[in-house]
């Protein structure tokens, strides 16, 4: 049925249905490959980096940047950092001990069901899209996020960005 199905996991109960979900989908697809993926907002080492604007240069620009509070923070770009163009565009794996992730492998070895476990961090309805697109996920399994009112019209669901962004076909579970 599927070949490559990512499930993105955050320990809520939408995501923790969608766990449910993908372990009915794995039995009746033997041949699936499943990963489980978390993203957070923590900065890691691995997230791309502006080495060549100096601090000042953008104190400059920025509208209500304080001088006095902030002082003059400028650094000088540092040639270990550079990166190249295709690790700027490669998508890391940090971690695969996330608690969340450990919690995820639990749940899922009982009913036999293989997976690797990946952590990323950053925008997380980007990264998951990037990341289906990275391993070429044929599905993408996602958990209705619960948001409602002016809380999903301010914040946005990511549920529904990355219905609607990603290229792997996606389900929503409620």
């Amino acid at each position: 049925m599927y070949r490559h199905i990512l499930l993105a996991y955050d320990e809520t109960d939408g995501s923790k249905k969608a766990l449910d979900e993908v372990t009915k989908l794995m039995k009746s697809s033997i041949d699936s490959k499943l990963t489980v993926l978390h993203i957070s907002d923590e900065k890691t080492a691995n997230e791309p980096r502006d080495n060549y604007t100096p601090t000042h240069a953008i104190a400059d620009t920025s509208p209500g940047f304080d001088h006095q509070y902030m002082g003059n923070l400028s650094v000088s770009p540092d040639n270990k950092v550079r990166e190249t163009e295709e690790e700027h565009h490669e998508i890391k794996t940090p971690s695969s001990t996330h608690p969340f992730l450990v919690n995820a492998r639990e749940k899922l070895s009982p009913h036999g069901v293989d997976a690797n476990y990946i952590h990323l961090s950053g925008s997380e309805a980007k990264r998951i899209c990037e990341y289906a697109k990275e391993i070429q996920a044929d599905l993408v399994v996602i958990g209705n996020s619960g948001k409602s009112g002016i809380k999903k019209w301010v914040l946005g669901s990511v549920s529904e960005k990355v219905a609607h962004d990603c290229e792997s076909s996606v389900l929503v579970v409620k």
